[in-house]
């Protein structure tokens, strides 16, 4: 499909580049702001080093929040690059993952003030399960409408890729059972989950799953 014909012919079809600039400024946006709800210290100097302690359970959960958003924006980066077109039902999803995602600083704020709070770690492994969730189906929603997608992808790549567009939703999903049972180790599990993706090791599957016998077969006929 051309272009032209994706956008005249299509209602609500275009090429992807607004859409991913959207992306980019919410994520930058809130990514941003979550630092302003670190307090600072208004008590006398003399006591400075002692209010800045208090403030550790608040910058941990800031370097939480801003872990978690950035393998979310990784993720969507790789998928997006995929998408060729955006059509009315993915910008849709992409819309409702940013509603979620600009709702992230006050379960982040909620989070950092109360961390062993077993609502407010809940909360926030809800939150962000559902930001995964949909993020996940954004990749989904692209697995089954090849053609709003760039070429050279195989469907073999497309129908394996659909289980792993949740494994970030999965972990968190998971975690947030953890944290129901016992806050402190739900917030380990938090910090956990992104691991594969931080460190790579998520992505290297990826590689490898495009890169099995069935895609070269596919791709040579």
């Amino acid at each position: 499909m051309s272009e032209e014909r994706g956008v005249h012919e299509h209602p609500g079809v275009g090429p992807t580049r607004r859409i991913e600039a959207l992306v980019d400024g919410v994520f930058a946006i809130v990514m941003t702001i979550i630092v302003i709800e670190i307090d600072i210290p208004e008590g006398p100097a003399s006591q400075l080093l002692a209010q800045l302690g208090e403030n550790v359970p608040t910058l941990l959960g800031y370097a939480l929040v801003f872990i978690t958003l950035g393998t979310v924006w990784f993720g969507n980066r790789t998928s997006a690059d995929f998408a060729r077109y955006a059509d009315h039902a993915y910008v849709w999803l992409t819309l409702l993952m940013l509603m979620l995602v600009a709702f992230v600083p006050f379960t982040a704020n909620l989070l950092a003030h109360y961390p062993t709070s077993r609502v407010a770690v809940v909360t926030f492994g809800i939150h962000v399960t559902a930001i995964t969730v949909v993020h996940g189906s954004l990749t989904l929603y692209l697995s089954f409408h090849p053609w709003l997608l760039h070429e050279g992808m195989t469907d073999s790549y497309r129908k394996r890729s659909r289980f792993p567009a949740f494994t970030l939703a999965i972990g968190y999903a998971v975690s947030t059972l953890i944290g129901l049972a016992w806050p402190p180790a739900g917030l380990i599990a938090y910090l956990l989950v992104p691991v594969p993706y931080v460190s790579g090791l998520f992505y290297r599957w990826l590689t490898h799953l495009a890169q099995s016998p069935a895609d070269e077969e596919e791709a040579a006929t």
